[in-house]
């Protein structure tokens, strides 16, 4: 049964669970190790960085980690040749247990065609993501990435750097092919990615991926929360001053920068993470009049596909392969509707074969090669406070998914209820009351909670984690 329990009554202090967010509370590394082909003089305008006097309070430190050995590769474009596929299946046969299993069990091999191999869902990388990591790729490089999901269930990927490096390469041909000129600049930051909630990850960092020859100089990037300074004049100083070359965001935060009216010039605009709106899209255009890209992509497969216009994203030009599914996991005709099914082999230590996105879209093929029409992922929530400010649902998830939840969905309705509905995570100590009373003192409301036993209570198709009787922008 629902029940609905007070306030706490801390406001504007971010929740007690988030002591991760605390400034540099966990430094591990060294800069040498972050960066391994800079100097002391390569590394001199990070450190500038750092302390530029209207820097925010930076709570992170990372770096790419690259070596010299990858430079080579990160320069050189990877065409995706017709056979990798095919090539990807046999090596997953192979050398993903996931698949061993299935080749000795003689459900699959290394030449089944990859259309009747089955495909893998979310769920199954949350509960055995070991069974799809290659037991022959050295794990000694690791980097963690984590992704929440629409169901709220953190998953953990584990991400090599020169695919996150390649990442950044792919954007910089993005923006290229979208017809603006992205090169490194030293009077300016090459890179800001912005966000606007409570609390969130800050640093400073460099690019050397971006290098046009080893030793040459590598742009600066930094991750910056507009809600992060302690006063407003700092922060508007620190971007107008390091006018950012490319401002890579999502539909909230974009909104916020446009609402400043800033003197900043940015070559591009990289919206990601959730639907950018037709009118937001306007917004910036007319604002800054460069192009505004909308890239779609997960955590677990990195970026799939690029819209420069609002007319479909085109399937980016990687190993990836994009398959479109109804309810009962059969393909669909072109120009049908159905789930995204992605297959990608671009991160060496979790190649997927027919990964369920959740999303959904149809298909086209026109000049511009595969594209996703009518898109429709992950859409920005507001919810209301009580003094009636908006509060963006990022806030939340930072809150919910630290208590222990595996799935969850938190709706307010339009009299400003709040209920939040909240899958527990066994074995791991969750406490849904907790994860409740986190909502009530960011939203200063009551919240009625529902402890649900199987996360097929939050319905059918992809579970939202998020709704409100409240519109989102655009």
């Amino acid at each position: 049964m629902p029940t609905t329990d007070r306030v706490p009554d801390d406001r504007g202090v971010p929740d007690p669970v988030l002591g991760e967010y605390t400034a540099m509370g966990a430094l591990a590394l060294t800069d040498a190790e972050r960066w391994p082909t800079l100097d002391e003089a390569g590394l001199a305008p990070l450190v500038a960085l750092r302390h530029h006097p209207d820097a925010p309070p930076w709570v992170h430190a990372t770096g790419d980690r690259l070596t010299a050995a990858d430079e080579p590769a990160l320069a050189a474009a990877r065409p995706a040749d017709a056979g990798w596929i095919a090539d990807l299946v046999a090596r997953a046969h192979a050398s993903v247990p996931a698949y061993r299993r299935a080749a000795r069990a003689g459900r699959s091999g290394p030449t089944t065609p990859l259309a009747e191999l089955p495909t893998v869902t979310r769920h199954q990388l949350v509960d055995d993501l070991a069974a799809y990591v290659p037991v022959d790729v050295p794990l000694d490089r690791v980097l963690e990435g984590t992704s929440s999901g629409s169901t709220g269930a953190a998953l953990r990927i584990p991400l090599h750097p020169a695919s996150v490096a390649a990442d950044l390469v792919l954007l910089q041909r993005l923006v290229a092919e979208a017809g603006a000129v992205w090169e490194p600049d030293p009077a300016r930051l090459g890179l800001a990615n912005v966000v606007d909630q409570r609390a969130a990850f800050t640093y400073a960092s460099v690019m050397t991926a971006f290098r046009r020859q080893p030793g040459a100089p590598a742009p600066l990037m930094a991750r910056v929360n507009l809600s992060g300074w302690p006063d407003a004049a700092s922060r508007d100083r620190f971007l107008t001053d390091l006018d950012p070359q490319v401002l890579s965001t999502s539909t909230l935060p974009l909104l916020r920068l446009l609402e400043l009216d800033l003197a900043l010039h940015p070559v591009a605009v990289v919206n990601g993470a959730t639907h950018l709106p037709a009118a937001v899209r306007a917004a910036a255009l007319a604002r800054w009049g460069c192009p505004v890209l909308d890239l779609y992509g997960l955590r677990e497969t990195g970026p799939v596909a690029v819209s420069a216009g609002g007319d479909g994203h085109v399937v980016v030009p990687r190993r990836v392969h994009v398959e479109i599914l109804d309810a009962t996991g059969a393909p669909v005709p072109d120009g049908t509707r159905g789930e995204v099914v992605v297959t990608v082999d671009e991160n060496p230590y979790l190649p997927l074969l027919r990964y369920r996105t959740g999303d959904h879209a149809a298909l086209v093929r026109d000049a511009r090669g595969t594209v996703l029409v009518g898109l429709e992922g992950r859409a920005p929530v507001l919810f209301r406070a009580a003094d009636g400010t908006a509060r963006p649902s990022v806030d939340a998830s930072q809150v919910l998914q630290a208590h222990g939840l595996a799935a969850y969905h938190l709706h307010q309705d339009a009299d400003g209820s709040v209920h939040l509905r909240a899958l527990p995570l066994r074995g791991l100590g969750a406490d849904p009351r907790a994860a409740a009373d986190a909502v009530a003192r960011w939203l200063e409301r009551p919240v009625a909670l529902t402890v649900l036993d199987d996360v097929g209570d939050l319905g059918d198709g992809k579970p939202r984690r998020f709704s409100t009787a409240f519109s989102a922008p655009g």
